[in-house]
């Protein structure tokens, strides 16, 4: 795995604030169901890096942890307390952090390298070069009646 450029993350409302950097030990798409469930998702983007390559800079106060002991024991689930959005956490082992990289605020300067727990994927997960492509902008289909309060169906 390359290095990680510095680069700094937080949760949506911008309370828990880390920097990440260095050598990581892993960049997946995990399908299994606990980060199905836990993001409400087809998968999750994790990096893996070793604990002493995350500093936190806020809001490490705010950071809650749910642990499954029923259908996963021992499957830990990070999250802002004041949010909700998920966080950084400790791996089962302790020795590593499991980052999701949708908070990361800039390049990692990496990519995904492998599709974890493939068999527990979901059944609706389609191809992403399959399906159509909206705008981010104005003209999103999706976005534009959400914003005007639309109650029909899209």
């Amino acid at each position: 795995m390359p290095d990680i450029k510095a680069t700094e993350g937080s949760c949506l409302c911008g309370g828990v604030r880390f920097e990440i950097w260095g050598n990581a030990l892993r960049f997946a798409y995990c399908h299994c169901k606990s980060c199905r469930k836990s993001s409400g998702s087809a998968h999750v983007s994790n990096i893996g890096l070793p604990k002493e390559n995350l500093r936190w800079l806020a809001g490490e106060e705010l950071v809650q942890v749910y642990t499954d002991e029923v259908d996963n024991p021992g499957f830990r689930r990070a999250f802002c307390r004041r949010c909700g959005c998920a966080v950084p956490k400790l791996s089962r082992n302790g020795l590593m952090y499991v980052v999701p990289a949708g908070l990361l605020d800039g390049d990692p300067g990496m990519r995904p390298d492998v599709l974890i727990w493939w068999e527990e994927r979901a059944p609706w997960l389609k191809n992403l070069d399959a399906l159509d492509k909206l705008g981010e902008g104005a003209g999103s289909a999706v976005r534009d009646p959400a914003r005007s309060g639309f109650t029909g169906e899209y």
